[in-house]
């Protein structure tokens, strides 16, 4: 290939990868991800084409106990975001496109809100089955011939 045939494809493929690149950022077309570290918790979040996926919000956190606290936070974190936007006075197309995203999420985006708690009525059964459920799990990680022996007792099993 001849040099001036090289500079040419050089400087299209240049081009057509910046406005490639440009396109995709107007338009949000490829799954971007974010974590904001909001009231002492990283909310993490995927977005594409400016819309927030619900299912990708806290998805790291799925599973455990701060899953529930970590939507709940992440709505308000939408909600704060949407406010402090909307007070902007910048024309920036990145803004306007982050402030429809956020506002949008803090209207629609419907965190999982879940509570746990003791038994409101504390019976001798529910006791029981409380002491059987705390002997499983310890006996999940010890193996020790006494403790299982205890879980058994604890549950009803018999040898």
């Amino acid at each position: 290939m001849d040099p001036v045939t090289a500079f040419i494809a050089a400087y299209l493929t240049a081009t057509t990868n910046q406005i490639h690149n440009q396109v995709g950022d107007i338009l949000g077309t490829e799954i971007q991800t974010e974590t904001i570290e909001y009231q002492g918790m990283p909310i993490s979040f995927q977005y594409q084409i400016w819309k927030i996926r619900d299912k990708s919000v806290c998805s790291d956190n799925k599973g455990n106990a701060n899953y529930s606290m970590c939507t709940i936070k992440a709505k308000s974190l939408f909600s704060e975001m949407c406010e402090g936007l909307t007070k902007s006075t910048s024309s920036n197309w990145k803004v306007k496109k982050a402030r429809s995203m956020y506002c949008n999420a803090a209207i629609n985006y419907k965190p999982f809100i879940a509570q746990i708690s003791d038994a409101k009525e504390k019976t001798e059964a529910r006791k029981k089955e409380k002491k059987c459920n705390l002997l499983i799990l310890k006996t999940m990680d010890n193996h020790h011939p006494e403790l299982i022996d205890e879980r058994d007792l604890a549950c009803g099993k018999t040898k």
